[in-house]
């Protein structure tokens, strides 16, 4: 909870700085000046509510009570959404996403939020640390009554000493690993 709780201070306090700007320079700043102060504002409000979600769902798993709703759903769709939702984050950063998917695979059965949701933070990892110009590959594959999900990129990849603790709680490998300020290793 210490690791959570300094990453909810830094984007608070800037919320709070800028939120108090506002209120006590209001007359003094321009529309633009104001405008920058309430999108940093939102920015960092969004950052909060990304944290907090994460640690509702970790309360719930930790309590062994996931409300799962399991049923059938094409994983080719899916995991499309998901490419098409960092697309233009990628763009901005000049990171490519390459999306190969066989369309004669089966329904899969699962929560589709729960998966959606490791989607999110490997395709939200790999973009983090794939650096200007590189890419991410999302595909899938069939293997007999399986499909197979592979997402690669090609950042820095997971130091071969961190492999074994990527699972564990709150853990961050930081061998060669450029800062990223707001993950809490959930």
């Amino acid at each position: 909870l210490a690791g959570v709780s300094h990453d909810l201070r830094t984007p608070l306090t800037s919320l709070q700085g800028h939120l108090e700007t506002l209120l006590l320079k209001q007359d003094e700043l321009t529309d633009k000046d104001k405008r920058t102060y309430l999108e940093i504002a939102a920015k960092q409000t969004k950052r909060i509510g990304k944290l907090v979600e994460r640690l509702f769902e970790l309360a719930k798993l930790d309590a062994r009570e996931p409300d799962l709703v399991r049923e059938p759903f094409m994983l080719p769709e899916l995991l499309q959404d998901v490419a098409q939702k960092f697309e233009l984050a990628a763009t901005e950063k000049n990171v490519r996403i390459d999306a190969h998917f066989l369309t004669d695979v089966p329904l899969v059965v699962g929560d589709i939020g729960l998966i959606e949701r490791v989607f999110d933070n490997l395709v939200e990892n790999a973009l983090r640390y794939t650096p200007a110009g590189g890419s991410i590959d999302i595909s899938l594959t069939r293997d007999g009554d399986h499909v197979v999900v592979h997402v690669a990129d090609t950042g820095c990849g997971i130091a071969k000493e961190d492999l074994p603790r990527i699972f564990d709680r709150f853990y961050r490998g930081e061998k060669n690993r450029p800062a990223a300020p707001d993950s809490a290793g959930l």
